[in-house]
């Protein structure tokens, strides 16, 4: 690996920053992590690990001075402050930065405007986080095999950025993917930050109606709930995100209220089944158990009951015929009775040799199909 930073630098140490500190070290990373953020920030990610040393937000001109690699995260507002702030220090030769915002567009354009010709800056998004915040909650794992979305300059990967993106494949367990920044920012308008929008709404109409008709909310089953998860972020959070990707949400709006007026227009005339049929099958092509990995995973499912044990029993009868779990999730859970655990494997061969193993040794264990 050529790109082999010696001094890497987490400006704001939070969940991601402290999950990149703990990732780092977790996969053999040997060398010195440091941390700028808040006193009490610092105090915890040291404790922890996440970080080697740790030092206010003011020292950053002194640190960056012996520093191979800036990953800048923050939110999207302080990224761009913070480029602003680099553009007028002296940077040095080599010198790496990139960040984890959630848009890109506007934190590259700064970047190629403000930063000297010396320093390469390259946007990055990995697509991976929690409703948990700040570095009590960071995690190791938090990047394994999910996406982690590089944005050089001019759209292109030059060598340089093909070795920053096996980096943090090595040392992340990312799995990098280039895009056009514009490009990005269109994408994860209409993926992300549409249905975001549109579970706030959904959430809000729900008050509305328990305003009305009281007990409406105590009716809001799973498809409510799975719908409307997201809804529960910190409008801190997603305020730097969508006032920097207004111009690639607001047509997704308007598009989106001519589709309800469609479906309102439908409803009245009862000609919904050509919509139901052509979401099911764009529905269909998305690979709904990836979980964030690149490649779809194949599924298992197991009814267990509610003891103490139940999922060591299950990863030890797998381990035991070396089949590794690629992810587990707890589905559904009723306590003093049982509940269903997914399992996803690599491949079909896998998950059906997993499912052999395990109802041998006794489970109710079936492919997902």
């Amino acid at each position: 690996m050529t790109f082999n930073p010696k001094t890497i630098v987490l400006y704001s140490v939070g969940l991601l920053g402290g999950s990149i500190g703990l990732a780092l070290r977790n996969s053999g990373f040997k060398g010195r992590i440091i941390g700028l953020s808040s006193p009490e920030k610092l105090q915890v990610a040291l404790k922890l690990g996440c970080i080697d040393e740790g030092f206010p937000y003011e020292k950053l001109d002194e640190t960056v001075s012996r520093t191979d690699l800036l990953i800048l995260c923050s939110p999207i507002s302080v990224i761009m402050e913070t480029i602003q702030k680099l553009a007028s220090m002296p940077l040095p030769k080599g010198l790496v930065i990139t960040d984890v915002g959630s848009t890109k567009k506007n934190i590259c354009e700064i970047a190629a405007e403000k930063l000297p010709k010396q320093v390469h800056f390259i946007g990055g998004h990995p697509m991976a986080g929690s409703e948990k915040s700040g570095p009590s909650a960071a995690d190791p794992y938090l990047f394994q095999n999910a996406i982690h979305v590089l944005t050089p300059p001019g759209g292109t990967p030059a060598e340089i950025d093909l070795e920053i993106a096996r980096f943090f494949e090595h040392y992340l367990g990312s799995r990098a993917l280039f895009l056009d920044h514009d490009r990005h920012d269109r994408i994860v308008a209409a993926v992300s930050h549409l249905p975001h929008l549109l579970a706030v709404s959904l959430v809000n109409a729900a008050q509305e109606a328990e305003n009305s008709i009281p007990g409406t909310l105590d009716l809001a089953a799973g498809g409510f709930r799975d719908m409307t998860r997201i809804a529960g972020a910190s409008y801190d959070l997603w305020h730097d995100i969508l006032s920097t990707n207004k111009n690639a949400l607001l047509p997704l709006i308007d598009g989106m209220i001519g589709r309800l007026n469609e479906v309102k227009q439908r409803l009245r005339n009862d000609s919904l089944r050509e919509l139901f049929e052509g979401s099911q099958k764009t529905r269909s092509r998305i690979p709904i158990n990836a979980k964030g990995f690149i490649r779809e995973l194949s599924e298992v499912l197991v009814v267990v009951k509610d003891q103490p044990g139940i999922i060591a029993r299950i990863a030890t009868s797998l381990a035991a015929e070396n089949i590794n779990i690629n992810d587990i999730e707890v589905l559904k859970v009723r306590e003093g009775e049982g509940g269903t655990i997914r399992l996803a494997f690599d491949s079909a061969a896998v998950a059906g040799k997993a499912v052999a193993i395990l109802q041998k040794a006794g489970f109710q264990a079936r492919e997902r199909t």
